[in-house]
């Protein structure tokens, strides 16, 4: 009976007829699904958190403001299509800025680089944006300087090249107080510190602001040096011009000098022993060029050398008559007396530039004899003259003659009462 039915020509074309039917429904199924039947192929994904992109015009305006900065979105496709969203991270939720006013701004969301096929919803669909307009402002840099050098030496202030930094700020930063640092590290340094140091914006409570910065680095040097302590810088002549010449003019270029050490050993320096200044011979005016030496544990003097100019002219002479005789160190229970020179006093003569003559007065000549630690009895003691630099006694006694004596036991013990009694008589 089936192969009857089979071998009627009709039968077979309404069987094929009916095939083709099934097949046309299996291959536009998955696009069109079924009519009326509610049955569909299509899914749906929901993804949170998803990143507002927006597109603006970043070297002229800021954003001060957004909201939201993520949205959901929902996703209807075919499976294939929303497959491929989890290989790829390229979709974007954009907000388009490009043309925007400066102010407050209620712009549509948009759904860019979605596969195709998919459908996008996004919520909220739309965000609030404050565009602000960027400008220029000019910035001190400061070097800020990190750590400590090494032990014994101190850090100078940092120099940064160049020294102003340009900004680009929004309009509503332009009256804050920013500050631009350079971060610069001197720890355990013992020589000066040049770096390159990349530029920092910060606000006034020490937070880094996100702007431009024009440049972006500078170099920055800190120098480092021992203590140092500016001081009287002493020379010391040696030697005398030739017979009929005196020194008319000693001029160093520099008087003070800076001398780098040890902060210890600087405390105990009042001044500075330079070199020695020969004038031996000296005939003519000379300029001499001199290094300053370094003691022991000092490692910079500054300037190293100095330069002397010396002039000498034809020698005077000038006598100061009965300049008196000094005693130093007395014994207070004994009496001293200078037996000669007579009446204690010396006729000094001396010799020098006629004008560092003319300036002398009697005070500026001493004649002092040191009576320290002398017994009772006559003694001959060096007379020692001291006179003003560049001048030279001649034609001098130089010895003296003292006697030493006792003095009387009423005076010895008037005096050992009186000091006993001026004690008691200052006391309450």
């Amino acid at each position: 009976m089936m192969d009857k039915w089979l071998r009627n020509p009709n039968v077979v074309k309404v069987i094929a007829l009916l095939l083709g039917i099934l097949l046309w429904a299996v291959v536009h199924l998955d696009d069109k699904g079924t009519t009326g039947s509610g049955f569909s192929t299509n899914q749906e994904k929901t993804i949170y958190n998803v990143k507002v992109t927006p597109i603006y015009d970043e070297g002229k305006f800021h954003i001060a403001s957004m909201d939201p900065t993520e949205v959901m979105i929902r996703l209807e496709g075919k499976e294939s299509a929303l497959k491929k969203l989890s290989t790829t991270d390229k979709y974007q939720i954009v907000l388009d800025l490009l043309g925007a006013k400066v102010g407050e701004n209620t712009l549509s969301l948009v759904a860019k680089d979605f596969p195709s096929g998919v459908k996008v919803s996004i919520f909220p669909p739309y965000a609030k944006v404050l565009l602000e307009e960027k400008q220029t402002k000019e910035v001190p840099v400061q070097v800020n300087v990190i750590g400590n050098p090494a032990n014994g030496f101190k850090a100078g202030q940092g120099v940064a090249k160049p020294n102003r930094a340009l900004l680009t700020v929004p309009s509503g930063l332009m009256d804050e107080a920013i500050t631009v640092k350079a971060d610069v590290n001197i720890e355990n340094a013992q020589s000066a510190v040049t770096k390159q140091v990349k530029l920092v914006a910060l606000d006034k409570n020490g937070k880094e602001l996100a702007v431009s910065i024009n440049p972006t680095v500078v170099d920055v040097e800190v120098p480092i040096t021992q203590p140092f302590k500016k001081m009287p810088l002493q020379l010391k002549v040696v030697g005398e011009p030739a017979a009929g010449y005196g020194i008319s003019l000693f001029q160093p270029t520099v008087d003070q000098i800076t001398v780098y050490g040890p902060q210890e050993l600087l405390n105990t320096l009042d001044f500075y022993e330079g070199p020695q200044v020969d004038v031996s011979g000296l005939k003519a005016d000379q300029i001499y060029t001199l290094d300053i030496p370094l003691k022991p544990r000092i490692t910079v003097v500054d300037p190293p050398k100095v330069e002397v100019k010396v002039q000498v002219v034809a020698s005077d002479k000038r006598t100061f008559e009965q300049v008196p005789v000094t005693i130093i160190g007395q014994n207070t229970n004994f009496d001293t007396r200078i037996k000669s020179p007579q009446n204690g006093a010396l006729n000094v003569t001396l010799e020098g530039a006629p004008a560092t003559l003319q300036k002398l007065k009697a005070q500026d000549v001493q004649v002092i004899v040191d009576v320290s630690n002398l017994p009772p009895g006559e003694h001959t003691v060096n007379m020692n003259v001291n006179l003003p630099q560049f001048v030279k006694k001649i034609d001098t006694e130089t010895k003296a003659i003292v006697e030493i004596t006792a003095k009387s036991q009423d005076v010895a013990t008037a005096g050992s009462q009186s000091a006993v009694q001026t004690p008691a008589k200052q006391q309450p």
